[in-house]
């Protein structure tokens, strides 16, 4: 299973002990702050991460910069949360390398070998670590050895490869098997692959409605597949197949949220809600125009929305936050091109 979002020790310490004893008392969390990941200009070497304090509306850009002393690297295409081993890995596929930091963005290593090249995302599964690459264009700027690497996190090397259809974009591991999404840009690659874990072999591939990019899972454990061509779907429980899928009138930017029994996600100048129970697709009457949306995502502590607008993916993006009931709570100027939120989520 993936991490988007910061879960303090305490917190997990806390919901096993009153699981343990039975008590009903349900935790009251809040978020803490918010981590805002930017692309930064491409062939730039200006990515960089800043945080957000949604109490008192305060914006620090320079947080990684501060720790580490300089800017993160060359296009931060993905980032993880890995809160079983404390760290976020953060995929530079300008730098191709993948950084990996402490929860307080401490820079403390880097994944770098030869073959990586145009990294797209990461998983991790234990002391595995698998990476979506896409490898080098041929003369025709056309990619033609995507594979999937996989990595030892005890020492950082490259153990495995396993060739894979061309444009391999987001992972998600599930029971054991790690879900590959292929999307190229004009439509044509547009599927997943399923890797059994233990063999590294490829048990099935499906094919998905046009780009599909962010896979997430609900409360009862249901993997859901966005698609920018307007389509959000859903996997069967074994992972062999499609077993519902959702068509919207319009597209879908590449990010969704799942909060409270509904994923969320953003078309055409508006904020929509899918009810996992009953796939009844509903506007949530929040209506925001960005001149170019590139980021949504839901706190899972308040349900505010954050949406990231690449303006002129040049200039310091924009940051718009609004209230889960609708109400524009705050916009501020973050940095170029905001491509992902996490949350630092405590108790109340």
């Amino acid at each position: 299973m993936n991490q988007k979002h910061i879960y303090t020790l305490a917190i997990i310490s806390l919901s096993l002990f009153l699981t343990a004893c039975g008590d009903p008392e349900e935790v009251q969390l809040k978020t803490e702050g918010v981590y805002i990941y930017h692309e930064g200009g491409f062939g730039s070497n200006n990515a960089t991460i800043g945080t957000y304090n949604p109490e008192n509306y305060e914006y620090n850009p320079d947080l990684y910069r501060g720790q580490n002393g300089g800017f993160i690297g060359d296009v931060q295409q993905n980032i993880l949360v890995d809160g079983n081993n404390d760290r976020i890995y953060s995929v530079l596929n300008g730098s191709n390398a993948i950084d990996l930091m402490t929860l307080n963005l401490k820079s403390e290593d880097k994944i770098r070998f030869a073959q990586l090249d145009k990294p797209r995302d990461i998983a991790v599964n234990g002391n595995l670590a698998f990476i979506s690459n896409w490898g080098p264009y041929n003369e025709n700027f056309t990619l033609t050895n995507s594979e999937i690497f996989v990595v030892d996190l005890n020492t950082n090397e490259l153990i495995e490869s396993i060739p894979v259809q061309e444009y391999p974009e987001h992972l998600y591991i599930q029971n054991n098997r790690l879900i590959v999404g292929h999307s190229n840009f004009d439509g044509s690659i547009s599927e997943i692959s399923i890797i059994n874990i233990d063999n590294l072999e490829i048990e099935n591939t499906i094919e998905m409605p046009a780009g599909p990019m962010e896979i997430i899972e609900d409360q009862n454990n249901n993997v859901w597949i966005v698609c920018t061509s307007g389509s959000i779907v859903k996997l069967s429980t074994s992972l062999s197949g499609i077993a519902n899928q959702i068509d919207h009138e319009n597209g879908i930017l590449g990010d969704i949220d799942y909060f409270e029994g509904s994923i969320y996600f953003f078309s055409n100048d508006e904020i929509f809600s899918l009810n996992t129970s009953d796939n009844n697709v509903s506007s949530t009457g929040i209506n925001v125009e960005m001149e170019t949306p590139y980021a949504f995502a839901v706190d899972p502590a308040s349900g505010d929305f954050y949406l990231g607008d690449a303006l002129d993916y040049a200039s310091e993006g924009l940051v718009l936050r609004y209230s889960f009931n609708g109400e524009l709570e705050d916009t501020f100027q973050s940095g170029i091109i905001p491509t992902q939120f996490s949350f630092n989520v405590g108790r109340k």
